[in-house]
C-alpha cells in the first residue's frame, strides 16, 4: 500500500491500497489511516498482548486492518478476519547463479561419486592384471598399461589364453566406453557451461545455512520464524532455529539488491517476490523450487466491528472478478517496467573459443615441455651416472 496526497486528496495505490479505497466506495465509508507503530503486522508477546496491525485492531484504535495479514488460529483468538482475498505461498530467493568456472570444467562431466568409482576401478584393474594378464610385470608397469589403454593406447606383454581375452575384451570395451562419454560431456559443458549450485528447496536451503555457506533473512514482523520452528520437518526446524539465533530480518525498504550480492535467501510470499523483483527473463534471481505452506489472508476486524457481512459481500465480489490479481500485475509491471527497457537481447553464444580451450592447450604445451626436456637429459647426462 502507498499513500499520497494529490489536491488535498488521499490517494491509496498498490494492491492493499486499491482494495480499501474499493471497500470504501461500495461500503460508503470514509477513510482514516493508522500506521502500525512498530512497523509490525502483529505479533504475540509472552504476556499475551499483541503488536503491529493486530495489537490495533484488537485494542480499538483501528476498526479493521489491511495489510496482507495472513489468517492464522493464533491471531483469530484477538480479532475477526474477513473471508479469504488472497493466497500467500511461503517461499525463499536468491541471487541468480552465475556460469561455472571453465577452467575446471575437466572435472564437470562426472560427478563426485563416478571419479571416485573410475579411480578405484583403475586401481583394481592394475592390481589384477599384473597378477593375471600381463607377463613379469611390475605393479608401476601394469599401472602404466592400463592407464595408456584409456589414452587409445595399445597394450603389450600380455598373456594370451581365451579366458583371459574375455577378461581384456570386457576391460577394453570399459576403456573405450568411458574415454567417449567424458569426452562428449565435456564438449557439452564448453559450448552450455552448467551454473553454480544454489539452494532449491528448503532442505538443501537449511543444509546451505547449517554449513554457514548461506543466510535466510526472514521480513521484518512476520511470523515466518515461528512457521519454521513449528514445522514437523526437522530440517526447517533448525533453519528457524538458526534464523532466530542469529536475528536475520530485511525490510523491503532496503536495497534487496545489495543484500543478495552475498550468498543470502530471502524468505517471503513468490507475490511479494514479482512484486518487487518481477518476473523472468527480466530479473536476476531465482525463486525456490518448493514452498514452505500456503496461507491465505484476509481483513482483520474488531470484535466489535459491526459491518462483518456487508464487508465480506464486497470482498467475494472482489474475488469473482479477479482484482486482486489484477491489481497485483499492474504494480509489479509498473514498478519492474524500468528494469524491463533495459533488457537487451543476446543470443546464446554456443561456439567453442580459443579461451574456452585454454586449459587444454596449457596442459599439452606443459606436457610437451617435460618430454623436450627429458629428451635433453638423455642427451646431456653422461653415460657414467646412468646405471649399467
Amino acid at each position: 500500500m502507498t499513500v499520497q496526497i494529490v489536491n488535498n486528496r488521499t490517494v491509496l495505490d498498490g494492491a492493499d491500497g486499491k482494495l480499501l479505497q474499493c471497500l470504501a466506495d461500495k461500503l460508503n465509508f470514509e477513510i482514516e489511516l493508522f500506521l502500525s507503530p512498530n512497523g509490525q503486522f502483529g505479533s504475540r508477546h509472552s504476556n499475551g498482548t499483541w503488536d503491529g496491525v493486530i495489537g490495533l485492531v484488537q485494542s480499538g484504535a483501528a476498526d479493521i486492518g489491511v495489510q496482507s495479514l495472513s489468517i492464522s488460529e493464533e491471531r483469530m483468538t484477538a480479532v475477526d478476519f474477513s473471508i479469504p482475498y488472497f493466497a500467500h505461498e511461503k517461499a525463499f530467493l536468491a541471487k541468480e547463479p552465475g556460469l561455472m568456472p571453465k577452467i575446471t570444467a575437466f572435472t564437470y562431466p562426472f560427478s563426485q561419486n563416478v571419479w571416485i568409482l573410475y579411480v578405484l576401478m583403475i586401481l583394481a584393474a592394475t592390481v589384477l592384471f599384473q597378477r593375471v594378464i600381463f607377463r613379469n610385470t611390475t605393479l608401476l608397469g601394469s599401472f602404466l598399461w592400463v592407464l595408456g589403454s584409456i589414452a587409445s593406447q595399445p597394450m603389450g606383454n600380455i598373456r594370451d589364453t581365451p579366458w583371459r581375452r574375455v577378461l581384456l575384451g570386457f576391460w577394453l570395451t570399459i576403456a573405450v566406453a568411458m574415454p567417449f562419454f567424458y569426452k562428449t560431456s565435456f564438449v557439452s559443458y564448453l559450448t552450455m557451461p552448467e551454473k553454480e549450485p544454489v539452494p532449491r528447496t528448503f532442505e538443501e536451503l537449511s543444509k546451505a545455512v547449517l554449513s554457514g555457506k548461506y543466510k535466510c533473512l526472514t521480513h521484518k514482523g512476520t511470523i515466518d520464524r515461528h512457521l519454521l520452528r513449528a514445522s514437523e520437518n526437522e530440517y526447517i526446524v533448525k533453519l528457524g532455529e538458526i534464523i532466530e539465533k542469529n536475528d536475520w530480518e530485511f525490510s523491503f525498504g532496503q536495497k534487496l539488491a545489495d543484500l543478495l550480492d552475498d550468498p543470502v535467501a530471502l524468505m517471503n510470499t513468490r507475490g511479494a517476490f514479482r512484486l518487487f523483483f518481477g518476473s523472468p527473463p527480466y530479473i536476476n534471481v531465482r525463486e525456490s523450487d518448493d514452498t514452505l505452506g500456503i496461507w491465505y489472508t484476509g481483513i482483520a476486524m474488531n470484535k466489535e466491528f459491526c459491518c462483518r457481512e456487508r464487508l465480506n459481500d464486497v470482498i467475494h465480489s472482489i474475488n469473482n472478478g479477479g482484482f486482486i490479481n489484477k491489481w497485483l500485475k499492474d504494480d509489479a509491471f509498473a514498478g519492474t517496467l524500468k528494469n524491463r527497457l533495459e533488457v537487451k537481447h543476446e543470443e546464446p553464444e554456443s561456439q567453442l573459443k580459443l579461451q574456452d580451450l585454454k586449459l587444454a592447450f596449457f596442459t599439452l604445451f606443459c606436457g610437451y615441455a617435460l618430454a623436450f626436456l627429458a629428451f635433453l637429459a638423455e642427451l646431456l647426462i653422461p653415460k657414467r651416472f646412468v646405471p649399467q
